[in-house]
Protein backbone atom coordinates (compact mmCIF):
# COMPACT_ATOMS: atom_id res chain seq x y z
CA UNK A 1 0.00 0.00 0.00
CA UNK A 2 1.13 3.52 -1.21
CA UNK A 3 1.90 6.02 1.58
CA UNK A 4 -0.91 7.33 2.99
CA UNK A 5 -2.24 10.65 4.65
CA UNK A 6 -2.72 10.29 7.96
CA UNK A 7 -6.40 11.78 9.45
CA UNK A 8 -6.96 11.10 13.52
CA UNK A 9 -10.41 10.45 12.37
CA UNK A 10 -12.53 9.15 9.22
CA UNK A 11 -16.22 8.32 8.66
CA UNK A 12 -18.18 6.68 6.68
CA UNK A 13 -21.71 7.72 5.80
CA UNK A 14 -24.21 5.58 3.39
CA UNK A 15 -26.82 7.74 2.32
CA UNK A 16 -29.95 6.03 0.43
CA UNK A 17 -32.52 7.97 -1.78
CA UNK A 18 -34.85 8.87 1.24
CA UNK A 19 -31.64 10.54 3.59
CA UNK A 20 -31.14 13.81 1.54
CA UNK A 21 -31.73 16.23 4.05
CA UNK A 22 -31.32 14.60 7.12
CA UNK A 23 -27.66 13.16 5.77
CA UNK A 24 -27.09 17.08 5.05
CA UNK A 25 -27.81 17.67 8.92
CA UNK A 26 -25.80 14.70 9.72
CA UNK A 27 -22.88 15.79 7.95
CA UNK A 28 -23.39 19.26 9.66
CA UNK A 29 -23.06 17.97 13.14
CA UNK A 30 -19.78 15.71 11.90
CA UNK A 31 -18.45 18.81 10.85
CA UNK A 32 -19.28 20.29 13.97
CA UNK A 33 -17.90 18.28 16.69
CA UNK A 34 -14.92 15.60 14.69
CA UNK A 35 -11.57 17.01 15.17
CA UNK A 36 -10.04 18.72 11.77
CA UNK A 37 -8.01 15.84 11.39
CA UNK A 38 -10.51 14.31 9.92
CA UNK A 39 -11.85 12.66 6.05
CA UNK A 40 -15.99 12.05 5.55
CA UNK A 41 -16.60 9.38 2.99
CA UNK A 42 -20.40 9.38 1.54
CA UNK A 43 -21.64 6.63 -0.25
CA UNK A 44 -23.84 8.66 -2.54
CA UNK A 45 -26.67 6.42 -3.82
CA UNK A 46 -29.70 8.64 -3.78
CA UNK A 47 -29.73 8.52 -7.61
CA UNK A 48 -28.78 12.34 -8.07
CA UNK A 49 -31.92 13.84 -6.00
CA UNK A 50 -31.81 17.31 -4.30
CA UNK A 51 -28.37 17.86 -6.20
CA UNK A 52 -27.12 15.59 -2.80
CA UNK A 53 -23.72 15.18 -3.92
CA UNK A 54 -23.07 18.92 -4.51
CA UNK A 55 -24.56 20.27 -1.95
CA UNK A 56 -22.77 17.62 0.43
CA UNK A 57 -19.06 18.30 -0.98
CA UNK A 58 -19.81 22.02 -1.02
CA UNK A 59 -19.90 21.94 3.01
CA UNK A 60 -16.49 21.16 3.33
CA UNK A 61 -13.38 20.13 1.38
CA UNK A 62 -12.77 17.06 4.03
CA UNK A 63 -15.75 15.73 2.48
CA UNK A 64 -15.74 13.30 -0.36
CA UNK A 65 -18.33 12.15 -2.11
CA UNK A 66 -18.29 8.41 -4.21
CA UNK A 67 -20.99 6.98 -6.27
CA UNK A 68 -22.98 3.67 -5.09
CA UNK A 69 -22.61 0.99 -7.43
CA UNK A 70 -26.17 0.72 -9.25
CA UNK A 71 -25.13 -3.14 -8.91
CA UNK A 72 -25.84 -3.55 -5.13
CA UNK A 73 -29.01 -3.58 -3.23
CA UNK A 74 -29.55 -0.67 -0.72
CA UNK A 75 -30.11 -2.81 2.47
CA UNK A 76 -28.54 -5.58 4.32
CA UNK A 77 -25.21 -7.51 2.70
CA UNK A 78 -25.91 -5.39 -0.29
CA UNK A 79 -25.40 -2.02 2.10
CA UNK A 80 -22.40 -3.81 3.04
CA UNK A 81 -20.77 -4.30 -0.51
CA UNK A 82 -21.55 -0.46 -0.79
CA UNK A 83 -19.74 0.48 2.04
CA UNK A 84 -17.15 -1.59 1.78
CA UNK A 85 -16.03 0.48 -1.56
CA UNK A 86 -16.37 3.46 0.27
CA UNK A 87 -14.04 1.23 3.35
CA UNK A 88 -11.47 0.38 -0.06
CA UNK A 89 -11.19 3.91 -1.21
CA UNK A 90 -10.33 5.52 2.04
CA UNK A 91 -7.51 2.89 3.18
CA UNK A 92 -5.62 3.28 -0.16
CA UNK A 93 -5.52 7.12 0.75
CA UNK A 94 -5.63 7.40 4.47
CA UNK A 95 -4.58 6.17 7.39
CA UNK A 96 -6.59 7.34 9.89
CA UNK A 97 -6.41 6.37 13.62
CA UNK A 98 -10.45 5.60 13.84
CA UNK A 99 -12.93 4.73 11.51
CA UNK A 100 -16.14 5.58 12.63
CA UNK A 101 -19.85 4.29 10.26
CA UNK A 102 -22.60 6.20 10.94
CA UNK A 103 -26.18 5.86 9.60
CA UNK A 104 -27.43 8.86 7.79
CA UNK A 105 -30.46 9.04 10.85
CA UNK A 106 -27.54 8.52 13.28
CA UNK A 107 -25.78 12.31 14.82
CA UNK A 108 -23.06 13.26 16.72
CA UNK A 109 -24.09 15.65 19.82
CA UNK A 110 -20.28 16.05 21.47
CA UNK A 111 -17.23 16.31 21.02
CA UNK A 112 -14.43 13.90 21.61
CA UNK A 113 -15.46 10.73 20.17
CA UNK A 114 -12.01 10.38 18.44
CA UNK A 115 -10.36 10.77 21.84
CA UNK A 116 -12.34 8.16 23.86
CA UNK A 117 -12.66 5.64 21.50
CA UNK A 118 -8.63 5.94 20.38
CA UNK A 119 -8.14 5.48 24.93
CA UNK A 120 -10.19 2.11 24.43
CA UNK A 121 -8.12 0.82 21.54
CA UNK A 122 -4.84 1.81 23.08
CA UNK A 123 -5.83 -0.35 26.02
CA UNK A 124 -6.22 -3.81 24.49
CA UNK A 125 -5.22 -3.91 20.57
CA UNK A 126 -6.76 -7.04 20.02
CA UNK A 127 -10.40 -5.10 20.39
CA UNK A 128 -10.87 -4.23 17.14
CA UNK A 129 -14.54 -2.69 16.89
CA UNK A 130 -16.41 -0.72 19.42
CA UNK A 131 -20.36 -0.11 19.33
CA UNK A 132 -24.00 -0.91 21.28
CA UNK A 133 -22.84 -4.69 21.66
CA UNK A 134 -23.87 -6.53 24.73
CA UNK A 135 -25.68 -4.04 26.60
CA UNK A 136 -28.21 -1.47 25.21
CA UNK A 137 -28.34 1.92 25.74
CA UNK A 138 -31.11 1.49 28.52
CA UNK A 139 -28.82 -1.57 30.09
CA UNK A 140 -30.91 -4.00 28.56
CA UNK A 141 -29.18 -7.56 26.95
CA UNK A 142 -28.94 -7.15 23.13
CA UNK A 143 -30.73 -10.04 21.05
CA UNK A 144 -28.44 -11.49 18.83
CA UNK A 145 -30.88 -14.61 17.72
CA UNK A 146 -32.60 -13.81 14.39
CA UNK A 147 -28.64 -13.29 12.69
CA UNK A 148 -28.22 -16.37 14.21
CA UNK A 149 -30.89 -18.18 12.88
CA UNK A 150 -29.39 -16.04 9.89
CA UNK A 151 -25.79 -17.21 9.72
CA UNK A 152 -27.00 -20.77 10.06
CA UNK A 153 -29.16 -20.66 7.17
CA UNK A 154 -26.76 -19.26 4.86
CA UNK A 155 -23.43 -21.50 5.69
CA UNK A 156 -26.03 -24.05 4.86
CA UNK A 157 -26.43 -26.34 2.15
CA UNK A 158 -29.42 -24.17 0.94
CA UNK A 159 -27.44 -21.03 1.66
CA UNK A 160 -26.03 -18.09 -0.15
CA UNK A 161 -26.56 -19.01 -4.18
CA UNK A 162 -23.45 -17.96 -4.73
CA UNK A 163 -20.74 -20.24 -3.96
CA UNK A 164 -18.49 -18.07 -3.96
CA UNK A 165 -20.35 -16.18 -1.05
CA UNK A 166 -20.90 -19.48 0.61
CA UNK A 167 -17.70 -20.69 1.07
CA UNK A 168 -16.56 -17.15 2.38
CA UNK A 169 -19.17 -16.93 4.99
CA UNK A 170 -18.13 -20.40 5.98
CA UNK A 171 -14.49 -19.05 6.01
CA UNK A 172 -14.89 -16.51 8.13
CA UNK A 173 -17.55 -18.37 10.67
CA UNK A 174 -14.43 -20.91 10.67
CA UNK A 175 -11.86 -18.27 11.40
CA UNK A 176 -13.94 -16.07 13.76
CA UNK A 177 -15.24 -19.22 15.64
CA UNK A 178 -11.06 -19.51 16.69
CA UNK A 179 -11.21 -16.04 18.23
CA UNK A 180 -14.76 -16.97 20.13
CA UNK A 181 -17.36 -15.46 18.36
CA UNK A 182 -20.64 -16.28 18.92
CA UNK A 183 -22.94 -16.51 16.07
CA UNK A 184 -24.90 -13.79 15.29
CA UNK A 185 -23.03 -11.38 17.57
CA UNK A 186 -22.94 -7.75 16.51
CA UNK A 187 -22.96 -4.44 17.07
CA UNK A 188 -25.36 -1.94 16.22
CA UNK A 189 -24.79 -0.62 12.47
CA UNK A 190 -26.01 2.95 13.46
CA UNK A 191 -22.45 4.16 14.75
CA UNK A 192 -19.79 1.78 15.25
CA UNK A 193 -16.25 2.52 15.28
CA UNK A 194 -13.05 0.22 14.27
CA UNK A 195 -9.47 0.87 15.03
CA UNK A 196 -6.95 1.44 12.50
CA UNK A 197 -5.11 -2.43 12.90
CA UNK A 198 -8.74 -4.20 12.28
CA UNK A 199 -9.49 -2.23 8.95
CA UNK A 200 -5.78 -2.55 7.63
CA UNK A 201 -6.02 -5.97 8.51
CA UNK A 202 -9.27 -6.71 6.75
CA UNK A 203 -8.40 -4.67 4.13
CA UNK A 204 -5.18 -6.86 3.19
CA UNK A 205 -7.02 -10.12 3.43
CA UNK A 206 -9.13 -8.50 0.61
CA UNK A 207 -12.67 -9.33 2.25
CA UNK A 208 -13.55 -5.59 1.52
CA UNK A 209 -13.86 -6.39 -1.97
CA UNK A 210 -16.16 -8.98 -1.12
CA UNK A 211 -19.14 -8.41 -3.44
CA UNK A 212 -20.22 -11.97 -3.07
CA UNK A 213 -22.24 -11.02 -0.10
CA UNK A 214 -24.50 -8.53 -2.09
CA UNK A 215 -27.45 -10.59 -1.73
CA UNK A 216 -27.01 -12.16 1.63
CA UNK A 217 -29.91 -11.25 3.89
CA UNK A 218 -27.64 -10.86 7.19
CA UNK A 219 -27.01 -7.31 7.64
CA UNK A 220 -23.60 -5.18 7.25
CA UNK A 221 -23.52 -4.49 11.08
CA UNK A 222 -24.33 -8.27 11.44
CA UNK A 223 -21.25 -9.24 8.02
CA UNK A 224 -18.73 -6.08 9.53
CA UNK A 225 -18.98 -7.75 13.11
CA UNK A 226 -18.12 -11.22 11.67
CA UNK A 227 -15.64 -10.33 9.37
CA UNK A 228 -14.03 -8.04 12.62
CA UNK A 229 -13.52 -11.09 14.98
CA UNK A 230 -12.33 -13.35 11.60
CA UNK A 231 -9.84 -11.12 11.07
CA UNK A 232 -8.43 -11.77 14.90
CA UNK A 233 -10.07 -8.56 17.03
CA UNK A 234 -12.06 -8.62 19.45
CA UNK A 235 -15.90 -6.55 20.14
CA UNK A 236 -16.23 -4.25 22.67
CA UNK A 237 -19.07 -2.66 24.32
CA UNK A 238 -19.38 1.49 23.78
CA UNK A 239 -22.99 1.97 23.98
CA UNK A 240 -23.97 0.98 27.94
CA UNK A 241 -25.62 3.74 29.71
CA UNK A 242 -22.29 5.00 31.04
CA UNK A 243 -20.67 4.74 27.58
CA UNK A 244 -20.72 7.89 25.42
CA UNK A 245 -22.98 6.88 22.31
CA UNK A 246 -26.57 5.74 22.93
CA UNK A 247 -28.18 4.00 20.33
CA UNK A 248 -31.64 2.24 19.52
CA UNK A 249 -32.58 0.40 16.66
CA UNK A 250 -35.53 2.49 16.22
CA UNK A 251 -36.24 6.04 17.44
CA UNK A 252 -34.12 7.70 20.33
CA UNK A 253 -32.99 5.89 23.77
CA UNK A 254 -34.19 9.35 25.39
CA UNK A 255 -35.27 12.59 24.99
CA UNK A 256 -32.59 14.83 23.04
CA UNK A 257 -32.45 17.62 26.31
CA UNK A 258 -31.64 14.18 28.17
CA UNK A 259 -28.73 13.20 25.87
CA UNK A 260 -27.19 16.45 26.17
CA UNK A 261 -27.42 16.35 29.45
CA UNK A 262 -26.08 13.41 30.16
CA UNK A 263 -23.32 14.40 27.55
CA UNK A 264 -23.22 11.70 25.19
CA UNK A 265 -21.71 11.86 21.61
CA UNK A 266 -23.20 10.19 19.14
CA UNK A 267 -26.92 8.78 19.13
CA UNK A 268 -29.67 7.39 16.64
CA UNK A 269 -32.02 7.22 15.84
CA UNK A 270 -32.96 10.91 15.03
CA UNK A 271 -36.35 9.51 12.98
CA UNK A 272 -38.55 10.00 16.40
CA UNK A 273 -38.77 10.32 20.20
CA UNK A 274 -42.02 9.48 21.63
CA UNK A 275 -44.40 12.66 19.72
CA UNK A 276 -41.77 14.09 18.41
CA UNK A 277 -40.20 13.49 14.93
CA UNK A 278 -37.42 14.00 12.98
CA UNK A 279 -37.58 17.95 11.99
CA UNK A 280 -37.98 18.73 15.98
CA UNK A 281 -35.30 16.54 17.13
CA UNK A 282 -32.63 17.29 14.39
CA UNK A 283 -33.64 21.27 15.38
CA UNK A 284 -33.20 20.56 18.88
CA UNK A 285 -29.70 19.18 18.66
CA UNK A 286 -28.98 21.85 16.02
CA UNK A 287 -29.64 24.06 18.45
CA UNK A 288 -27.31 22.89 20.66
CA UNK A 289 -24.59 23.11 18.05
CA UNK A 290 -24.59 27.58 17.77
Amino acid sequence: MAARQHRRVAVILPVGPNDTEGALDTLASALYYLDRSRLIVVIDDTGGRADFAKRAQEMSSDIAVLPASPLSHSVLGGLWVKQAVGYQWLLERYKPDIVLRLDADALIIGAGIEELAAREFAKDPKVGLLGSYRIRADGALRDWSWPARRLRIETGSRGLLHPSGRRLLRELVTLAKQNAYIDGEHVLGACCIHSVRAVDDIYAKGWFRASCFETSKLGDDHLVSLITVAAGYRIADFGRPEDPIALAWKGLPAHPDELIARKKLVTHSVKSWESLKEPEIRSLFKAARV
